[in-house]
């Protein structure tokens, strides 16, 4: 038991301890050193080590910023002087206490552009940030920013892919928007896809993957071209469907459920000549933007993806220009100023070869057949940009591009026994197309705000017509039938959108628009003009259907920890069509948290809702599907779908990992009952041919890049499983969806030769995806059509479960090489490419053939585009 004279002892001990932890004033020298870490492990250090205790409401004053601190033996209130004074914190002693304020500081917000000082085009995503405040932001969709600093900052620094890093100094009395040239790099950074996910802090962006103009150029130039497209396919979790489909599958999505925008138009078709090239022109993209979740609010009416595609403005101090010719296409490009420092204007065009890929689309092996095919295409962009004044900018843009597909054949047959002889010839013209025009008007409120004022029209249409002739051997009878069919989808979009910056932290965007939908979902017209037949003209399917969309959302971009990122945001809809009322509350939400060691955790949910339907028919591969409204009986569909991933980023940004899972639900999807087809679908009543049902998707995505040196690239690989439940087709049974693949794997590598050569090359591989076939099959009842053959007996097959057969796996290499040299006054390249360099046979479609020697029936599979070699030689002025 201890003493009376030892516990006083060690009470003195206490107190005397208790004196000395409070006996400290401003003079108390202190040494304080972190690195990269919250300002508040700074107050821990000071209380454990010199009994210095901090009160603050963490409401008021926030501690999180992350900050580098090497104080050594200082005063301690010239010490605290340093730590808080550029977080806008004020200190002061309340007994043995020190209470964290914030300064009544005034500050002010700096607004503007960045953009290449060479020719004043606008730069999308590019770094704005105070490096002693450590805040920063980025650039909008035009190039626009705007940052609230205290007024005794110091200045703002600028950063850009490609660019000289440039500053801004302080300057308190600047109202009007400033402009920020940065000077473009003599070579690029290698740096080919940017995942914003993983860069700096303030990119708050999720889901999102950003391709610059640089990335797109350092893409395997198949053909002559670096696609913007085909670098988006190359990425886990998107898959280009059919080989020479050209479509866009994204996370088991179907290719109606892809937005796609052409500088704020939508796009309803992006591929032409088969897939072989998109109707982006790589020459005049600037920016472009891909979601596969974590939709931000501002965009709606897709369930699947986001595309969204900035084109150049346009030189506004010299004329430059581009042309290009190859095997397969020719192209040019010139752009400068009307009025220098106001106006400029851009120009593009392309076109294929006529006959280049004629023998290559049709390869009918049916005997007594004389077959020709003639494929091309063509496109063109105008974009005209006009500076009224610091303020206020205006956009003008426009796209038209088609494709068309002739098909003619003959066919004879001489009288051999009781076979009677015949004589027939046929013509087909497919064409398809996009016409898209948009204004846009941007305009600055004020430092801290932005509008973008969008008007655009944008119309898709497929159209054939047709012609058949028939003659039998010793008769006068002859059939004569001809007759077209067309289908057509319009647009036209009112929209404006805000952008409010009160904050460097805070980012608010708001905005409403209306939509007009022109459906014509099929018109046919058909006639019989031959001998000894009755006279028939018939047109039938030629109603048009108006449904009217109005749209409001806002979303907040929110850094709320020190650590944490958050995008906020709701989008509501309405539907009005055929007196029907349709609407939509869509919550989005994105997470992303910054681990150490440059791990990055995130997540999201996301709520889709969309008006418009695509009637598929599975067995084509051109662009005949129908554009259709929701109905009264066909819902719109919606979508709920939630990601989580980790990422992590090496220490110098050499390479880059992301793995990612997904779960996604689709409800009120559609497909054909039966095996109804395309032109059969026609008309109001579509929706009495189709059943609606649900469709859910799941997988994990995983990618690994080299984002530096001069080899890089990415493997990516997708392991995912999409199916769908219709009530009245394959017997309620769910099956996978047409386009369900198991495993997907890119690998994409670009390697540089010393200063001229750039070699690269693109592997794919993708199991098969689901088939359909025949279990059996029996001779048609009735009798055949007097223009058939007398030998085509008509043979009616019963088809098995829907999509319980696979077809082979598709796989292909493609290669470029291209060499580049700079003149004095212009930039020469060669590009020689391979696509499908071991000329793999993929499927096309299948088809059930009859081989009548052996009389037996069997499975054929049609394949287009083998190898096609190509050489383009290209200039640069």
């Amino acid at each position: 038991m201890m003493s009376l004279f030892g516990r006083f002892l060690l009470g003195m001990l206490l107190i005397s301890i208790t004196v000395q932890a409070s006996e400290w004033d401003w003079r108390t020298r202190v040494s304080v050193v972190v690195t990269d870490q919250p300002l508040e492990t700074v107050c821990v250090i000071l209380e454990k080590q010199y009994g210095i205790h901090f009160s603050y409401s963490r409401n008021i004053v926030d501690l999180t910023p992350s900050v580098n601190v090497n104080v050594q033996n200082k005063p301690l209130k010239k010490a605290l002087e340093e730590i808080f004074s550029p977080f806008n914190i004020h200190f002061a002693r309340i007994g043995d206490q020190i209470v964290l304020t914030v300064r009544n500081t005034p500050t002010y917000t700096v607004s503007g552009y960045v953009q290449d000082a060479r020719s004043g085009e606008k730069l999308i995503g590019a770094t704005v940030y105070s490096p002693t405040l450590q805040i920063g932001t980025t650039t909008n969709q035009f190039g626009f920013f705007s940052i609230t600093l205290p007024h005794d900052s110091a200045g703002l620094f600028f950063s850009y892919i490609g660019y000289e890093t440039g500053r801004l100094p302080v300057r308190k009395s600047e109202k009007a928007p400033v402009i920020i040239p940065l000077q473009p790099r003599s070579s690029l950074p290698e740096i080919v896809v940017v995942d914003s996910s993983r860069q700096h802090a303030e990119h708050l962006n999720f889901n999102r993957l950003n391709v610059s103009a640089a990335a797109i150029k350092s893409m395997p130039r198949l053909l002559g071209e670096a696609d913007v497209m085909r670098t988006i396919v190359a990425l886990p979790g998107v898959s280009g469907g059919l080989e020479g489909a050209g479509a866009l599958y994204v996370r088991g999505g179907s290719p109606d459920q892809n937005l796609i925008l052409l500088d704020g138009t939508p796009i309803f078709n992006v591929s032409h000549l088969f897939g072989i090239f998109s109707v982006f022109n790589p020459d005049i993209v600037k920016n472009a933007d891909f979601y596969k979740g974590a939709f931000p609010a501002r965009y709606g009416g897709r369930l699947s993806s986001i595309v969204d595609i900035s084109l150049k403005d346009g030189d506004m101090q010299q004329y430059h220009g581009e042309a290009a010719i190859g095997l397969i296409a020719a192209k040019a490009m010139v752009e400068g100023p009307i009025k220098k420092g106001q106006t400029s204007f851009l120009v593009s065009a392309r076109r294929s070869h006529a006959g280049t890929l004629n023998d290559i689309i049709l390869n009918t092996s049916a005997e007594n057949t004389d077959s020709k095919a003639y494929v091309y295409f063509y496109d063109a962009n105008l974009k005209v940009n006009h500076i009224f004044s610091p303020r206020d900018r205006l956009y003008l843009s426009a796209y038209v591009g088609q494709d068309k597909l002739s098909v003619r054949w003959e066919e004879k047959q001489e009288n051999t026994g009781s076979n009677t002889g015949y004589y027939g010839d046929s013509r087909s013209n497919f064409l398809w197309g996009n016409y898209t025009s948009t204004l846009r008007w941007n305009h600055v409120f004020g430092p801290k705000m932005f509008a973008n004022v969008t008007g655009n029209y944008s119309q898709y249409y497929f159209s054939t017509d047709y012609k058949y002739n028939y003659k039998p051997v010793n008769s006068p009878d002859t059939a004569v039938l001809s007759g077209k069919y067309y289908s057509r989808i319009q647009n036209a979009v009112g929209k404006i959108d805000f952008e409010y910056r009160p904050q460097p932290k805070h980012t608010i965007k708001f905005g409403t628009g209306a939509i007009t939908h022109i459906f014509t979902p099929g018109v046919s017209v058909f006639q019989d003009n031959g001998k000894g037949q009755p006279a028939v003209d018939t047109t039938y399917g030629d109603v048009s259907t108006i449904g009217q969309e109005l749209l409001l959302y806002g979303e907040d971009e929110w850094h709320a920890l020190h650590n944490l990122w958050l995008n906020l945001g709701i989008h509501a809809s309405s539907f009005l069509v055929d007196g029907r009322f349709y609407s939509s509350i869509q919550p989005r939400l994105g997470a992303r948290y910054q681990l150490p060691r440059r791990w990055v955790l995130k997540g999201s949910y996301t709520h889709m809702n969309q008006y418009l339907h695509l009637l598929s028919n599975n067995g084509a591969n051109l662009p005949t599907d129908l554009w259709v409204p929701s109905s009264g009986s066909v819902k719109p569909m919606f979508s709920r779908q939630g990601s989580f991933g980790i990422s992590k980023t090496s220490r110098y940004g050499m390479y880059a990992l992301s793995l990612e899972t997904y779960y996604k639900t689709m409800d009120h999807v559609i497909e054909y009952k039966g095996e109804a087809a395309s032109f059969t679908g026609a008309g109001r009543d579509w929706d009495e041919i189709v059943d609606v049902g649900k469709g859910r998707s799941y997988g994990g995505e995983l990618m690994l890049e080299k984002k530096k040196g001069t080899t890089r690239g990415w493997i990516g690989y997708t392991l995912a499983w999409s199916d769908r439940t219709f009530p009245s087709v394959n017997n309620g049974k769910t099956f996978p969806y047409n386009y369900d693949r198991r495993h997907d794997l890119e690998i994409v590598i670009t390697q540089k030769l010393g200063k001229h050569w750039e070699l690269s090359a693109n592997w794919e591989y993708a199991s098969g995806r689901p088939l359909t076939l025949p279990t059996a099959s029996y001779e048609g009842i009735g009798e055949p059509s007097p223009y058939d053959p007398p030998e085509n007996d008509p043979i009616l097959d019963h088809l098995g479960e829907r999509n319980k057969y696979r077809t082979a796996p598709m796989h292909r290499l493609d290669v470029s090489a291209t060499y580049t040299k700079k003149k004095k006054l212009w930039t020469k390249s060669w590009t020689f490419s391979l696509y499908n360099a071991y000329n793999q046979q993929n499927p096309f479609y299948y088809s059930i053939d009859t081989d009548r020697q052996k009389q037996e029936r069997y499975l054929a599979q049609v394949s287009i585009l083998p190898i096609l070699p190509s050489v383009t030689y290209a200039i640069k002025f």
